[in-house]
Parts: structure tokens; C-alpha cells; sequence
């Protein structure tokens, strides 16, 4: 898979974030931003269009991004922890050592992304669409994919356990270096997937088989 990565033009670093979407109500677009140790609760910029942009070690939890649109923008060491991001869309996105526990993603167009070293433990994916996505080293324990449409989606390293992969084709996708135990999935969904022979026998489990 070769990620299109974000093109990261001239930034002008701003110093509050809440008074940056009040500035731009009437357009609903934030450009050529550079957001750095900043922090807020409670963001509320639905429907707003980010392009490029860069977030470097700040927080914003519980806020809500819903129906927003990303292209070419950088997340890095920040904290998103419990936000909606649910009907968004991102393209040329990066998440770098972030923290996204519980966020919603429900029903977004997801494109070219890439994850790396974040935790995303009980995060939702439900219904939404993956084309070109990357994610390494990070964590997805107890989140949900299920009911998504999946295309070239590549997995390294990355804590799966518990995950819920209900009516989701896993077909071509690869989960052998991948913690895999515990998951929900339908039988027939797994037709094609790439597994270790450990992983095999945890997922023997759901056909009610058992090994001696």
C-alpha cells in the first residue's frame, strides 16, 4: 500500500482554538493553522473543513467534531479522548502518538490514513468506510469496525483483542503480527483473512471446535 501522505504547506501558529472557530463561523473552514500545547474541553466545531493543518500536543476531550471534513493534517501527541468525530471525513490524515480512547468515528469516509504508537481502546468505527489505511504499533482493544466497508486496510503490531468486526469482509486483510484474541465476528466475514496458526486455533473457538 502506498499511503498519499498530508501536504503540509506555510502554517501560522495560533494561540486559542475556540476563538478560531468563532472567527470563522460564517465560512466553517480553518486553514494553514499550527495548533501547539494547546488545551480545551468541549470543542464544538461540527461541520467545520480543516485543511492543512497541525496539531502538536494538545487536548481537547469530549469535544465534537461531527459532520467536520480533514484533508492534509497532522495529529501528533495530542489527546482526543471521548470525542465525536461520527459522519466526518479525512483525507491525507496522520495520527502520531495520540490518544483517541472511546471516540466515535460512526458512518466516516476515511482515506489515506495513518496511524502510529496511539491508543484507541473502545473506539467506534461502525458503518463507515476505510480506503487506504495504515495503522502500526497502537491500540484497539474492545473497539468496534463492525458493519464497515473496507478497502486496503494494513495492520502491524496492533492490540485487536476484543474487537468487534460484525458483517465486515476481512478478506486480503492481515492480522498476523496482531493481537487477536476474544474478537466478534461473523464466520463467513473471515473468508480470506491472513492469520498466524495461533490466531487459527483462538478463532477455531467460534466454529465450536475443539482441539486436542
Amino acid at each position: 500500500m502506498k499511503l498519499i501522505k498530508p501536504k503540509i504547506n506555510e502554517v501560522e501558529e495560533i494561540e486559542d482554538f475556540k476563538k478560531e472557530i468563532s472567527e470563522n463561523i460564517d465560512t466553517y473552514e480553518i486553514k494553514e493553522r499550527r495548533l501547539k500545547n494547546l488545551m480545551d474541553d468541549a470543542i464544538q466545531a461540527e461541520k467545520y473543513e480543516f485543511r492543512n493543518c497541525i496539531f502538536e500536543s494538545c487536548q481537547y476531550i469530549q469535544s465534537n467534531f461531527e459532520n467536520a471534513y480533514f484533508a492534509d493534517v497532522i495529529f501528533q501527541n495530542c489527546d482526543f479522548s471521548n470525542s465525536n468525530f461520527s459522519k466526518a471525513g479525512f483525507n491525507r490524515v496522520e495520527f502520531i502518538n495520540c490518544k483517541l480512547t472511546g471516540c466515535d468515528f460512526i458512518e466516516t469516509d476515511i482515506a489515506n490514513m495513518y496511524i502510529r504508537e496511539s491508543n484507541l481502546g473502545y473506539v467506534n468505527f461502525s458503518d463507515s468506510h476505510f480506503k487506504d489505511i495504515k495503522i502500526e504499533s497502537s491500540n484497539l482493544q474492545n473497539g468496534s469496525i463492525s458493519e464497515a466497508k473496507i478497502k486496503d486496510l494494513e495492520l502491524s503490531d496492533c492490540n485487536l483483542n476484543r474487537t468487534q468486526w460484525v458483517r465486515t469482509k476481512l478478506k486480503g486483510i492481515d492480522f498476523t503480527t496482531c493481537e487477536l484474541s476474544g474478537i466478534t465476528v461473523d464466520i463467513a466475514d473471515l473468508n480470506g483473512a491472513i492469520v498466524n496458526e495461533f490466531q487459527a486455533l483462538e478463532l477455531s473457538k467460534l466454529l465450536g471446535l475443539q482441539i486436542k
